[in-house]
Formats: structure tokens, C-alpha cells, sequence
């Protein structure tokens, strides 16, 4: 899975920034009239790519690894594993952070690690860490680099410890427990194949699902696009194994216990600040697609859709796995980029008091045992019907699903066009969610030239996550400061007006700020005290991560 590693031929900034499997993709021609339209340009604003980043990567900061820590790692884990060049350096050393890939376009990578290490076993992990404690040399974990929150840079220089190269298999699939143990590197394609084939489901399916990981997604506290019915991450999560500084933690597989705390909770959301997570049971569910019920519905605000939304959730008669609304932007956006503006069925819903700027797209699935799915997708229509929306068929959501993971390729030729493109996403409660809405909106707003996409796509009871997808023109010269300053200030509108700082993204050395102040100081003492209990030399992922040190 890793498109980078060994290549010989391109060793520019521009191989690391790019999504995925490194294909260049194309903003098309519907996307780019809409920016136009949009933003004041012309095909003249277009004519080359902005920033590109096409040198080849070259690094101020030398290793700092001294020779003989260096020959300790490779006589743990194979010279082959140790890597000390400038561009593997430079390739560990980031996410997918807007900033980080802005850097990457201006030639910069501020913070590389000194070496990347890729163990080949859990035992290998237990050494590099003792070794990296006395030696106080840092650690960041690294698996399949989508962090979106500065996670992976090394302030402090270190190792950045890759699990994906080796470290990452099934262990067990056990059907009579259902569950699967898994080791932490394992990418989420190659672990759903493998369960597939045993006719289960991991059930977690975020955007990054291709280039991620399972040691990623808890130590995130990641979400799917199915989670309003499988559950996030942490709630799939069993038992699992940690290597820190202090020792190894490994939890057990019971189903539920009253023996103290759950510890395993204490990694979900660590993002790799108290130890290495080298293997962990997951929970799995029964994998039958044909089962799995489809419908789309529109109806003729985001207020109605909203509403509509509650009662289902509240409802209890099941919930449906994919739950996701498109506000009117998004959906505006969606209609005009797939052709749909002005067509027969358009000037239909128009007639019928959906319009344009105020109606919204709600995509439903739900899956499991057939006469559950029919049961529940039976209830959704008639709640639909009784909130005012319209059944539109189920093509919009296979339509939607066939997309759902390319569409993340569409950054790197926006940002060619100098075009500054970002996401935000946030959980809030009922009472707070339009409120939160609307503010996000008028932030955004105030700034010439910006447009910003609002979607739902986690549901609970007591409330939904809100995703934000901004575009607005790069201010040429000045684009890292004039992004982080939008970026702060629309965070602090979210945080404002009720909602977190974060829903399944993660927090990292991007949102750290933000944290004592959204949890009160006696929570952050308490996260300080367990680091230092886990890690007293404060080794794992130092330099800013969670607003711990």
C-alpha cells in the first residue's frame, strides 16, 4: 500500500503530497465553471499550477541520530528497516493536513524525524521503545499518514516508527466470539478483504479507508460512513495491545467488566502520545450486502431535514447504518457538478417547492439481517413522508458510494489552482446543531470570495456530528498565515456556539489549543498525569500533540 517507498525516479515534495495512489486527478469542467462563477476567475487564473512542488526534497535539518543509536536499530530490526535519507525523512514527517501540504508546496518540511524505523514484530516494538526511553530519543507511531492534525510531525526530531511495512496482519478471526485480532498496520482494504471472505464486515468504512490503518483509526478515535449504525471505532474495540515506555499494557477480551477502567479507552484518542498500539480485537459484524436497503430523499429545508432526522434517530425502531444530510450549499454543489441543474427532473422539484438554496439531500442505508433492513427502511419512508420529504429513489446513493473514496483526490488539482480547500468537522447536541449551522455559515460568509459545503453523516440520539468543506482563493504570497487565521477563526465559531473541537478527525498538534479550554483544566491534569505515568520521559509523540507538553 505504500506508493512511495522505494521509488527511485521521483524524489519531489509533490510524490509525498499527493492522495492515495498518487494518480494526478482533474477538477472537471462542471467544478471548475462553478469556481469561476464563484471566486471572479478565468481560464487565465488556470494556466499553471500554483505551487506545485515539483523539487526535489532537500532537508535543512540533518539526522541528529547518533551512529551507534542508529546500529542499535538496525541490529534490532534489519538495516533494510532503518532509513536516514531525505526524502523517507521528509515522507514520514506529515499527514494530510492542508498546512502540512501547503508546506510541502513551498518546499518545506519544518519538523522530519531523524530516522523511520519499520519493526517486524511486537517484541521489536518492546526494544526500540526501552531503548528510545533511555536513550530519549522520540517516537512518533506512523500507519498510513491520512492524519489530518499534524500528528505525525517531529518536533523533537526521533524515530518515526512505521508499523505498516510489517506489523500488519490478521491474527485470529474468531467465530464464536465474532471478533478478529488484528495487528495495528494492517490498511482497512486488506483487513475487510480477509474478513469478507469469512463473511464478516469490520464495519468501519471512514473516507481514508484505503489509506488507513487500524492502529490509525483508534488512535484517532475514527468514524465510518456506516457509524450511525456500526458504532466509532471505540465502540468496536475489545481488547488490545500497547507498548509504552512504562511497560506493556494488554487488556483482555471479556465483553463487558467492572474491574476498574476500561484501559484500552485510554489509547482511543491518544493519537500516539502514551505508547506504540501494536495489536487489538475488534468486534466484527455478519457481511451481507444483499441485505443492505437503499433510499434518498429530498425535501425542502435543512431545518425540515434536521427535524426529520431526530425523530428517526429517537425513534427506536432500528437505525440505519449510512444517515447522512447534505445542507443546501452541498447539495446545490452536488446538483450542479453532476449535470442535474436544469434538467426535466430539476424544474419537477422546483415546481414542487423544492428549490434551489434551501432544499437538501438526506442518503439512507441500512444493512443486517434482511427482514431488519426492510423493517427499518419501511419506517424511515413513512418517518420521511411525515417530516415533508420526498422519496427520490435509491440511484443517488449508489451513485454517491461509487464516489465515496475518490472524491478525496479532488484537493491536490484544487490547490493547483490556488485554490485553499479544507475540512472541519465537530459533534453537538440537538438544541446546539442550527445554531452551530448558522454561525459557520456567517463566519465563512464574511470572507470575500469563500464558499462552504455543511454535511451530517454520524447520527445519535442526543445529537450529530456536522462536517465543514470550505473553498476559497489562496491569498497568493501570504497563504500559510491567511489559512491559519481562517482556520482558527472558524474553530473558534464552532467552539462558540456549542460545538467540540472534534468528532472523529482527532485533535494532534492542529486543534491542541483549543483543548484545555473545551475541557477545563482538572481533565487536562488528569491526561498530563497519565502520560507521565506511561511515558515519565515524555518520549511518544512530544512537541504540542493533545496540548499535553
Amino acid at each position: 500500500m505504500n506508493y512511495i517507498r522505494g521509488m527511485e525516479r521521483d524524489k519531489s515534495y509533490r510524490q509525498i503530497l499527493k492522495w492515495g495512489d498518487k494518480r494526478e486527478a482533474e477538477v472537471d469542467h462542471h467544478m471548475v465553471a462553478l469556481i469561476k462563477e464563484k471566486f471572479g476567475l478565468t481560464d487565465a487564473d488556470f494556466s499553471e499550477k500554483y505551487l506545485p512542488g515539483t523539487e526535489e526534497v532537500k532537508l535543512e535539518k540533518p539526522s541528529l541520530l547518533k551512529p551507534a543509536q542508529a546500529e542499535f536499530l538496525k541490529s534490532v530490526s534489519g538495516g533494510e528497516n532503518v532509513l536516514t535519507d531525505d526524502f523517507h525523512r521528509a515522507q514520514y514527517s506529515c499527514g494530510k493536513f492542508y498546512g502540512e501540504l501547503l508546506d510541502l508546496r513551498l518546499n518545506q518540511v519544518p519538523d522530519p524525524p531523524d530516522a523511520v524505523v519499520s519493526p517486524r514484530s511486537h517484541d521489536e516494538v518492546v526494544k526500540i521503545v526501552g531503548f528510545c526511553n533511555d536513550e530519549r530519543i522520540a517516537i512518533i507511531p506512523v500507519g498510513g499518514q491520512s492524519s489530518v492534525t499534524g500528528a505525525l510531525r517531529a518536533p523533537h526530531g526521533g524515530i518515526a516508527l512505521d508499523l505498516t511495512e510489517h506489523i500488519n496482519r490478521i491474527l485470529k478471526i474468531n467465530s464464536v466470539n465474532k471478533t478478529v485480532t488484528v495487528q495495528a498496520g494492517m490498511y482497512g482494504p486488506a483487513l475487510e478483504e480477509e474478513l469478507n471472505r469469512h463473511g464478516y464486515t469490520c464495519g468501519h468504512f471512514p473516507q481514508s479507508f484505503e489509506y488507513s490503518t487500524v492502529g490509525g483509526w483508534i488512535s484517532a478515535r475514527g468514524a465510518g460512513q456506516a457509524s450511525t449504525g456500526y458504532g466509532k471505532i471505540e465502540d468496536m474495540v475489545v481488547a488490545l495491545t500497547a507498548v509504552t515506555p512504562a511497560g506493556v499494557i494488554e487488556t483482555r477480551d471479556f465483553p463487558r467488566t467492572a474491574q476498574g477502567w476500561d484501559l484500552f479507552r485510554l489509547f482511543a484518542g491518544a493519537e500516539g502520545t502514551l505508547g506504540v498500539i501494536t495489536g487489538v480485537t475488534l468486534h466484527i459484524f455478519n457481511h451481507a450486502p444483499q441485505n443492505t436497503t437503499l433510499a434518498a430523499f429530498i425535501f425542502r429545508s435543512f431545518e425540515q431535514a434536521v427535524e426529520t432526522m431526530r425523530r428517526m434517530i429517537q425513534s427506536e425502531y432500528g437505525r440505519p447504518h449510512l444517515f447522512r444530510i447534505s445542507d443546501p450549499e452541498e447539495t446545490d454543489i452536488a446538483f450542479r457538478t453532476s449535470g442535474f441543474d436544469g434538467t426535466f427532473a430539476d424544474r419537477v422539484l422546483k415546481r414542487l417547492g423544492f428549490k434551489t438554496g434551501s432544499r437538501c439531500l438526506m442518503f439512507v442505508t441500512v444493512e443486517g439481517e434482511k427482514d431488519y433492513a426492510g423493517f427499518v427502511m419501511g419506517k424511515i419512508k413513512k418517518s420521511a413522508r411525515a417530516g415533508k420529504g420526498m422519496y427520490i429513489g435509491a440511484g443517488p446513493v449508489r451513485k454517491w458510494l461509487a464516489q465515496r473514496y475518490s472524491s478525496a483526490y479532488l484537493r491536490d488539482p484544487l490547490m493547483d489552482l490556488g485554490i485553499m480547500s479544507d475540512t472541519l468537522e465537530t459533534a453537538v447536541t440537538w438544541e446546539n446543531l442550527l445554531k452551530v449551522w448558522r454561525a459557520a455559515h456567517e463566519y465563512v460568509r464574511r470572507r470575500p470570495k469563500a464558499f462552504m459545503m455543511i454535511h451530517i453523516s454520524h447520527v445519535y440520539e442526543n445529537g450529530a456530528n456536522l462536517y465543514f468543506t470550505f473553498l476559497t482563493p489562496m491569498e497568493k504570497g501570504n497563504e500559510r498565515k491567511d489559512f491559519l487565521q481562517f482556520h482558527s477563526g472558524l474553530v473558534d465559531t464552532i467552539v462558540e456556539h456549542g460545538g467540540s473541537i472534534s468528532h472523529h478527525h482527532g485533535v494532534g498538534r492542529v486543534l491542541a489549543p483549543w483543548m484545555e479550554g473545551h475541557l477545563g483544566r482538572n481533565s487536562m491534569e488528569l491526561m498530563k498525569a497519565v502520560k507521565r505515568h506511561l511515558d515519565p520521559n515524555n518520549i511518544m509523540n512530544p512537541g504540542g500533540m493533545l496540548g499535553l507538553l
